[in-house]
């Protein structure tokens, strides 16, 4: 009975390795689903008249192309920057969008100030002897250090499965141990729950000084 059992566990565990992959994928193909029928197709539906299923997703793609296309000419990059100009100016949402701006550009462009500070790295959080990836944003504020009285790194916390929510943490720098794994397989390892890694061992190279 016991040989029942462990067979039977050790195959779900093998099934749901398997699957986990397509999972995660069928997971934020639905929670896009969701959010963006909720709030566009809400928007609709009072243009319409009545509720079409999908629609709300069907122009966030749309409109996401659409951005991409015009974002690579030079009337669409200008009417992007002063969109950007317009939301400055809106007191609430200035705050939210320079944040999330901000973490985009460090995380995912590849400009001069994240190719500085997108880091990949590895601290025992949430206790000793417990790492999580992270990636190293930039030094604490010089207030933060002095009030603590030593070294702090800035590390951004990626959630699994949706990397671009997280939560930053202050590390001492000495206990900061930096990874030569790249940005994009460090992404698939958070989103994957570590089922996609890269298949060549990684060595760490060392604390930060």
């Amino acid at each position: 009975m016991d040989k029942f059992w462990n067979n039977l566990s050790s195959n779900f565990f093998r099934g749901l390795i398997i699957l986990l992959p397509l999972l995660v994928t069928l997971w934020l193909i639905v929670l896009i689903f969701n959010f963006s029928d909720s709030i566009l197709g809400t928007f609709l539906t009072i243009l319409l008249g009545h509720h079409v299923p999908g629609l709300g997703l069907l122009v966030t793609i749309v409109i996401v192309l659409l951005a991409g296309y015009f974002a690579t000419y030079l009337i669409g990059a200008r009417m992007f920057k002063l969109g950007e100009e317009l939301l400055y100016r809106v007191p609430i949402v200035k705050s939210i969008y320079s944040a999330a701006k901000q973490i985009n550009d460090i995380l995912f462009t590849h400009g001069e100030t994240s190719e500085k500070f997108r880091h990949v790295c590895m601290v025992e959080y949430p206790r000793k002897g417990i790492y999580s990836i992270g990636f190293i944003t930039s030094d604490a504020a010089l207030e933060i250090e002095s009030k603590a009285k030593t070294k702090l790194i800035n590390v951004f916390v990626p959630n699994t499965p949706t990397p671009a929510t997280g939560f930053l943490i202050l590390v001492p720098a000495e206990d900061v141990i930096m990874l030569d794994m790249k940005t994009d397989e460090a992404f698939r390892y958070i989103v994957s729950a570590g089922v996609l890694q890269s298949q060549k061992p990684q060595e760490h190279l060392g604390t930060t000084n």
